[in-house]
């Protein structure tokens, strides 16, 4: 749901806005503008409380921008705005027990393993516990940097309260500091990349994403999209083993989802144009459910990309577009369907938010009309999106939904409504 306060540009032109995305101002302009809620919330106050946040935000955005054909010196130029987000001297000297680390890896096994079924938690378990938490060795606090990035993302999707350590109170921002750190200090992030580092990057962007950083959000998870094309992740067949990966092959299908469901939440274009071949994924009798899943989600934004890259065309989208795209996610049948879980309770949400932007630009096009024969270009299509959602997930309860995050079932989902 789009944050109750004015757009970049109605900002820039000192007028009116509505909040909505995109706003009635910007529907309205004469030259064709981009309506976007990028530039940092400021706060009220005296104008030196906000000048260390806004100096803080705005490197990321620079090296957002610049981040689309130059892979390694961007990772770079990322790392660099990383150094300014770092902890105070007071905070610096906290440790962050094993202990802590291995019991929120245990609940993201239980819990988040289904949203990112990446991460073999078991062996990342045994590898952090043979760690010295102060060993000066590079792989060893590789290994750490990845729990600690996991752990940071999973408190803030789980909203899991600060923990009381003998070494003080840790909280998913302590542990981001912890995981900047030992990244800056024992492992030269631009110029060595692998999987773990692909990883971590991508950690921080749910981390930052849930903090609505959103400059931030987008600078991680381009970092990790550029990292995985240094490894040519999009290539298929290029992957190669990680014993601390479950599934190695769904490393750069995550990354290409997440990225493209976060660019289409705040109005941007992503990274990473070329589409993904859903084809030569498709995993064997083997692989586990929640792999499988995965890639029935990635099959909606497969089936989506085409309205999206015509939004963003000179023509911009047709009818057809918006028919065609409504048809080929109505007729998309998920094999998990019988399965409760937060995967399949993602992809339902996910589907029907979906449907509801294509409403939404119908609407703005002027196309909606009570005769209409396609019902996605009547006026009651929002309520019966609204019906399909409920009824997918009348089965489900919270527990099943606390993975994706309360609000984001409750503000982009139900609040669309």
């Amino acid at each position: 749901m789009p944050p109750k306060r004015a757009c970049d540009i109605c900002i820039s032109r000192k007028v009116k806005c509505n909040g909505s995305w995109p706003c009635d101002t910007c529907l309205g302009a004469v030259k064709k503008v981009q309506c976007t809620y990028l530039r940092p919330a400021r706060r009220r106050g005296p104008k030196s409380r906000r000048t260390c946040r806004e100096d803080a935000d705005q490197p990321a955005l620079r090296v957002s921008d610049e981040h689309r054909d130059q892979a390694s010196e961007s990772m770079a130029k990322a790392e660099r705005a990383i150094t300014l987000s770092q902890p105070t001297e007071a905070s610096s000297t906290q440790r962050i027990p094993t202990a802590l680390l291995e019991s929120i890896v245990r609940l993201y096994q239980r819990y988040s393993y289904s949203i990112w079924p990446v991460i073999n938690a078991e062996v990342l378990i045994s590898k952090i516990k043979d760690i010295e938490a102060d060993q000066d060795d590079h792989h060893a606090q590789n290994i750490v940097c990845l729990a600690t990035a996991l752990c940071a993302a999973t408190m803030a999707q789980l909203h899991v309260e600060p923990q009381i350590t003998e070494f003080g109170t840790v909280d998913s921002t302590e542990l981001v500091h912890a995981c900047l750190r030992r990244r800056n200090k024992f492992h030269d992030h631009g110029e060595h990349i692998d999987f773990r580092s692909i990883m971590v990057s991508f950690f921080l962007h749910v981390h930052h994403a849930k903090a609505n950083q959103r400059n931030s959000a987008m600078m991680y998870i381009q970092e990790a999209i550029a990292g995985a094309r240094v490894l040519r992740l999009d290539e298929v067949g290029s992957q190669k083993q990680d014993e601390v990966f479950s599934n190695t092959a769904l490393v750069f299908p995550l990354l290409w989802v997440s990225e493209r469901g976060y660019a289409l939440h705040l109005g941007l274009s992503p990274s990473y144009h070329e589409p993904l071949s859903i084809t030569e994924l498709e995993m064997d009798n083997d692989a586990d459910v929640e792999a499988q899943g995965l890639l029935e989600l990635a099959k909606l934004f497969v089936a989506f990309d085409r309205i999206a890259v015509r939004r963003k065309s000179p023509t911009g989208a047709t009818t057809v577009d918006l028919t065609d795209t409504e048809n080929k996610l109505s007729s998309l049948s998920f094999c998990m369907a019988d399965l409760v879980s937060a995967r399949t309770a993602d992809y339902h949400i996910t589907r029907q938010w979906m449907r509801t932007i294509l409403w939404q630009h119908a609407l703005s096009m002027g196309l909606l009309s009570s005769a209409a024969y396609e019902t996605i270009l009547t006026f009651g299509f929002p309520v019966q999106v609204g019906r399909d959602l409920l009824q997918a997930l009348r089965w489900f309860c919270e527990t099943d939904l606390l993975p994706l995050g309360r609000d984001q079932v409750s503000e982009t989902t139900f609040g669309e409504y």
